[in-house]
């Protein structure tokens, strides 16, 4: 038989972890306003830039423009890989994105070159990406300008302080389709195949990412994710 006073201590000490024990169940099943509301989980991969001079080839294969004009003739591996990451530096520094679907050459993609001033790591499917803030998400499963919070990257280190913040916040907008990706599935901007090596390494390989939409912990817009000053408006006139 337990003693009175053991058994005394034993409730006192269940009472006070049934808070925190809420507390986890909540978070765990999406019902922690502290977060958000839960999206669920998604299979999470990465993209990258792809540069020409890494890919020692002779150039064979043309990348048009919607028009049918070359913009630049490059090797066949390189060529696949600036149509699947949707970005590529070319020997000269020019940088090129992918279009649309088109019927010139072989890819089957159309390029343009990007003005670097404006858009210096490339498009999404219509904004500038930023590096380890974008997302690519099939827009029947969560609308493009949608802000999310992965917790799994809240407070995690970022590569060579890369994006402009040494450790990341878990905040992300939705500002990419990418048109290899079917249902719950996002690709995450890393801006370099070696900053996807460190951040695979770091999520201890992990292939599925929860997200969280409506947290508190994040802007409520990408142009207040990106302008303190505008966040700061937002929530003044909320």
């Amino acid at each position: 038989m337990m003693n009175v006073k053991c058994g005394f201590f034993l409730l006192v000490a269940v009472v006070a972890l049934l808070p925190q024990a809420c507390a986890a169940h909540a978070q765990d099943s999406g019902h922690d306003k502290r977060i958000g509301s839960e999206l669920g989980k998604h299979k999470l991969t990465y993209y990258w830039i792809a540069f020409e001079k890494n890919f020692n080839e002779p150039p064979t294969v043309p990348l048009y423009d919607k028009d049918g004009n070359i913009l630049a003739t490059v090797g066949t591996k390189f060529a696949k890989a600036v149509t699947l990451e949707g970005t590529g530096v070319l020997q000269d520094g020019r940088v090129v994105n992918l279009m649309e679907r088109c019927t010139h050459g072989t890819l089957g993609w159309c390029f343009f070159e990007v003005n670097k001033k404006v858009a210096p790591y490339g498009y999404g499917s219509k904004d500038p990406l930023r590096p380890f803030r974008t997302l690519a998400v099939p827009e029947e499963i969560i609308p493009s300008g949608t802000v999310a919070y992965a917790p799994m990257f809240d407070g995690m280190p970022l590569p060579s302080g890369e994006g402009g913040f040494e450790y990341h916040d878990g905040c992300f907008v939705v500002e990419d389709t990418g048109w290899s990706l079917k249902g719950r599935h996002i690709d995450m901007f890393a801006l370099a195949q070696t900053h996807y090596e460190t951040l695979h390494k770091a999520t201890e390989s992990k292939e599925e990412i929860n997200l969280f939409v409506n947290s508190p912990l994040c802007p409520p817009s990408a142009k207040a994710l990106y302008d303190p000053a505008a966040w700061a408006e937002e929530i003044s006139n909320e």
